[in-house]
Order: C-alpha cells, then sequence, then structure tokens
C-alpha cells in the first residue's frame, strides 16, 4: 500500500494553470482571475494566490497589485537568454554523462528516439507524444552525469521554457531533430564525450534558432 505525500491543493491549481499556460490553451496577456479558480477549486484564495505566486517565480504569470494576474508575455530576449542558458547546461551534462553512461542507457536512448520517430505526424495529440518522449531522452544525461544539481537546475530552465518549445512545433524541422539525437548517441556509443557534448549544444541551438524565427 502506497504511503505516499498527500499532493497539496496548492500544488494541484499550480499543475493545472501551469498545463494551461504552457499548452497555450491560455495565451500571453489573457487575465487569470483568483475568484474563478478558487470556485473551480471549491476553496478559498489563499491556495489559488500561492499557485499564482509560484508561476510568477518561474516566469509564467505577471502579478500586478489591484489588477491582477496575466500571462507573461514571451520575447525574443526570454528565447535567447533561457536556450543559451540550456546549450551550456545540457552540453555539458552530455560531456560528463558520456563515460558513465550503461549499454542499458544507450539502448534506451536508441529506443526513445526511435519511438518518437514512430509517431504520427498527422496526429493531434503529436505534441502530447513527443514531449515526454524529448524530456526523458534529455533527462537521461542529466540523471547520469554525476552531478546531483544539475538535474533540477535543467528542470527549473526547461519548466521555463516550455511553452516556446510548443509554439516552435508550427516549425520544427522534425526530421532534423531527430538527425540530431541520432548524432548524440551514435557519439555516445564511440564514447566521445566531447562530441556528445557538442552535439547537444548544436541540437539545443538549433531549436534556439527555429523558435526565434517565430518572433523575427
Amino acid at each position: 500500500m502506497s504511503h505516499g505525500k498527500p499532493v497539496s491543493l496548492k500544488h494541484k491549481i499550480y499543475m493545472q494553470l501551469r498545463d494551461e499556460i504552457v499548452f497555450g490553451r491560455v495565451l500571453p496577456g489573457q487575465r487569470i482571475k483568483e475568484a474563478w479558480w478558487a470556485r473551480k477549486f471549491g476553496c478559498s484564495r489563499g491556495p489559488v494566490r500561492e499557485a499564482f505566486n509560484q508561476l510568477e517565480r518561474q516566469g509564467l504569470l505577471a502579478l500586478t497589485p489591484h489588477q491582477g494576474a496575466v500571462v507573461a508575455k514571451s520575447s525574443s530576449e526570454d528565447v535567447r537568454d533561457y536556450f543559451g542558458i540550456l546549450e551550456l547546461l545540457e552540453g555539458k551534462a552530455t560531456e560528463w554523462a558520456t563515460p558513465l553512461l550503461t549499454s542499458d542507457d544507450i539502448e534506451k536512448l536508441a529506443e526513445i528516439n526511435h519511438a518518437m520517430k514512430n509517431i504520427p505526424r498527422d496526429d493531434n495529440d503529436f505534441e502530447e507524444s513527443w514531449i515526454p518522449l524529448n524530456l526523458e531522452f534529455h533527462t537521461l544525461f542529466t540523471l547520469r552525469c554525476g552531478n546531483t544539481k544539475m538535474d533540477w537546475i535543467i528542470e527549473d530552465v526547461r519548466m521555463r521554457m516550455t511553452r516556446y518549445r510548443y509554439a516552435s512545433f508550427a516549425m520544427t524541422a522534425i526530421d532534423e531533430y531527430l538527425q540530431d539525437h541520432d548524432r548524440i548517441i551514435e557519439a555516445v556509443r564511440k564514447g566521445d564525450s566531447i562530441e556528445a557534448g557538442n552535439a547537444m549544444t548544436t541540437h539545443i541551438s538549433r531549436a534556439k534558432d527555429m523558435i526565434m524565427r517565430l518572433f523575427a
């Protein structure tokens, strides 16, 4: 029998509203009302306000005294800065992880990429199928890199970037993205940590360039 820690009401509200924002169900500049969310969850405004504060810290909501909350707007500078950080962190995590990966880890990377290649491109739920697999691919490196701080730091940066990644699907060159994964796996198989790290950096830079074109 599981005795896991119960999920707080604040966290439930936070998770649902975060998904609304990052999946684009609510749009930048749209007002989010405390009272509506309190009614939805049958609670006081306290947990809603706490969830709003957490989303503000993550850059997803903008809170203005006496005016409430609006979905924060994105800028090309945000994209450039967040992806720049991710290039450095994930490139280094991949470099560090390469000599530590087991044969099972490497096969897992290949299986994930194979599954991503087999997602039907015309599937209405393409993004929902793609994102967890892509995250699993990238997270394997951060979990295996030997630095226990890297995982949560990268997770925080990625969370702030999630909606940019969803926005990019209209332009993303899916085949090129998957070929990048193949190059990373090939370098890992050879045990070339520098090449693997560089391949990851190039991969993230490609995603950044595509999203920057959206803003242009």
